[in-house]
C-alpha cells in the first residue's frame, strides 16, 4: 500500500516508471524486474528503467513484439508465470550473459480499454520459492495501479505539450497583432504630413497614441514567457515614452515625471490602464497648458495597504477645459475615461484648482 501510495502521487513520467521498478521488485521479493512498454511506430518492446544488477547494460534494449515471454503476455493480454524457464517454448534469452533467469512472473499493462501497451516483470525470487498463481492477483493489482499512473503521466505530458504549443501560437498572435498595429501607426504618422489643420494632426496623433498603448501591450506579451501578465512599470513607462515622442512640441517645454511601483497585472485590466493613463496624458498635452510655455505632469501608480492599485496623474496646467457630460451624444475626454474606468471596475474621481491644475484619482481592485 505505501509502494502505490507513492506510484499514485507522481505525474512525472519518468518518476512513474522508476516507483513500478522499485515496486514490483519489492512485492515479489525478486532480484529484478522491469517494465516494457510498447513501441507504436516500431512494434517493439522497449525496456524502461529496470532494477537488479544489469539495469544499467540493458536499459532502453528493444525486443521484437513476436520474441520472448514479454512479447507472449503484451500478444495474448495475459499473465504467465514460469519456474524454470528453459523448459519454456516462449522464453526466448537473457538481454545480457551478466544475468541468468531462473524463474520470471510477468503481467500485462493495460489501458482503461482494457488493451495491453506494455508488460511488468519480476525475475529470480529471493528466497527460492517459486512464483504461484496466487502471486498473480497481487502482481496484477500492482500493474493496475502502474497502468493508471502512466495513463495519467502521459496524459498530462501530453497537456503539459498541447499547453505549450498553444503559448507558442498565442505569442505568434501578439506577435502579430504588434507588427499589424505598429503599421497602421506608421501609416498615420504617414498621413500626418499631408495634413496642414492643428486640429486634424491632433486627432490622428490621438488614434495613433491609442494604437501605439495597445501594440506596445501586445509587444511585452510577445517578448515574455508570462502569455498573461504585465509589469505594469515597464508597461506605462512605455506608454509615456510614446506620448511624449507623439505630442512633443518645440514651442513648449513640457515634462513627465513618474513614480510607478512594479506590480504584475492581468493582460487585459493592464492594457486597460494602459489606454486610462494614455488618453490622461494626451488630454493634459492637448488642453492643460494653453497659453503656457510648458509644465509638468506626473504619473503615480503604487499598491495601496487595502488590496487596491492607486493610479493618479496630476499636471499643473490651467485645470480641466473639457468636462464631458454622459449625456452628451459627442465623446468627450472624460467620457472615454469614465467608460473605461467601467470596464477596469475602477473608481474615478477629477479634481482641479485654476491656480494648480489637474488631477485624476483611479482605484481599482489587485
Amino acid at each position: 500500500m505505501h509502494v502505490v501510495e507513492g506510484i499514485n502521487r507522481t505525474l512525472e513520467l519518468k518518476g512513474v516508471l522508476y516507483n513500478c521498478m522499485e515496486a514490483a521488485k519489492v512485492v515479489m521479493n525478486a532480484e529484478a524486474s522491469s517494465l516494457m512498454l510498447l513501441d507504436e511506430m516500431t512494434g517493439d518492446l522497449n525496456v524502461s528503467i529496470p532494477t537488479g544488477p544489469v539495469k544499467d547494460k540493458i536499459m532502453g534494449m528493444a525486443i521484437p513484439k513476436s520474441k520472448g515471454i514479454g512479447g507472449w503476455v503484451i500478444s495474448y493480454n495475459q499473465p504467465f508465470i514460469s519456474n524454470d524457464v528453459t523448459e519454456s517454448d516462449i522464453f526466448w534469452k537473457d538481454l545480457t550473459d551478466d544475468f541468468t533467469t531462473k524463474n520470471i512472473i510477468c503481467v500485462p499493462l493495460r489501458n482503461e480499454h482494457g488493451e495491453a501497451f506494455g508488460v511488468l516483470q519480476a525475475i529470480n525470487r529471493k528466497d527460492g520459492k517459486p512464483f504461484v498463481n496466487e502471486d498473480v492477483a497481487m502482481f496484477e493489482s500492482l500493474a493496475l495501479h502502474a497502468s493508471s499512473a502512466i495513463e495519467r503521466s502521459r496524459e498530462y505530458e501530453s497537456m503539459k505539450g498541447r499547453l505549450h504549443d498553444r503559448e507558442v501560437q498565442i505569442a505568434e498572435i501578439h506577435h502579430r497583432l504588434k507588427n499589424n498595429l505598429s503599421t497602421i501607426c506608421a501609416l498615420l504618422e504617414f498621413d500626418l504630413n499631408e495634413l496642414s489643420d492643428s486640429k486634424s494632426r491632433r486627432a490622428i496623433s490621438a488614434a495613433n497614441s491609442r494604437l501605439r498603448a495597445v501594440a506596445i501591450a501586445h509587444s511585452l506579451l510577445y517578448d515574455q514567457d508570462e502569455i498573461d501578465q504585465i509589469v505594469l512599470s515597464k508597461y506605462l513607462g512605455s506608454v509615456i515614452q510614446n506620448i511624449e515622442k507623439v505630442f512633443k512640441d518645440p514651442e513648449k517645454e513640457i515634462y513627465i515625471q513618474s513614480s510607478i511601483e512594479e506590480t504584475d497585472l492581468d493582460a487585459n485590466r493592464a492594457m486597460l490602464c494602459g489606454m486610462i493613463v494614455n488618453e490622461l496624458l494626451t488630454n493634459a498635452y492637448k488642453h492643460a497648458f494653453e497659453g503656457k510655455r510648458g509644465g509638468e505632469i506626473v504619473v503615480t501608480l503604487k499598491e495601496a495597504p487595502n488590496n487596491e492599485i492607486v493610479l493618479i496623474v496630476a499636471d499643473n496646467g490651467i485645470g480641466f477645459q473639457d468636462q464631458g457630460d454622459n449625456s452628451s451624444t459627442k465623446p468627450t475626454g472624460h467620457f472615454i475615461l469614465k467608460a473605461l474606468a467601467r470596464k477596469l471596475k475602477a473608481e474615478i474621481s477629477f479634481k482641479e484648482n485654476p491656480e494648480i491644475g489637474a488631477a485624476c484619482l483611479l482605484k481599482f481592485p489587485v
